[in-house]
């Protein structure tokens, strides 16, 4: 049986909020969207200035290999890239590996995960985004 090598990349020059030691073996708990309505008074030309919507992910970092001090990540503005897998209404799915790719005004994040309650267990997730937050400890 072949084994699957998972790795981590990430530009040169990582944005300061991204957890370049990793967060392998960390575990996304819980996992929130939110739509914001459009507010026509500040519409000045550039949509992309504005909150549309918001993707959540609640983390426990404790058990990760390197980076045990995230809690959370707000993705702004995204879109999810494989639309066929969801994230909501798991128990937990676990952290293997990431790729983050950084284009002009947004940002790619590949995320290698693996959720032991479904099929395939092992999947990538892509999604899209312009801005984002991390909370740490």
């Amino acid at each position: 049986m072949a084994t699957k090598i998972y790795s981590t990349s990430y530009p040169e020059n990582p944005p300061e909020w991204y957890w370049t030691k990793g967060l392998h073996d960390a575990g996304i708990t819980e996992v929130e969207s939110f739509e914001f309505p459009f507010d026509y008074n500040k519409f000045v030309e550039q949509k992309s200035k504005y909150n549309r919507n918001l993707l959540k992910l609640k983390i426990d970092s404790k058990g990760a290999i390197y980076d045990t001090f995230v809690k959370e990540i707000h993705f702004y503005n995204y879109k999810i890239l494989t639309p066929d897998i969801s994230l909501e209404n798991r128990k937990i799915i676990w952290w293997l590996a990431d790729r983050l790719i950084a284009n002009d005004n947004n940002f790619v994040l590949e995320i290698d995960l693996q959720d032991f309650n479904a099929y395939p267990k092992d999947f990538t997730f892509k999604i899209k985004f312009e801005r984002i937050e991390v909370v740490r400890t």
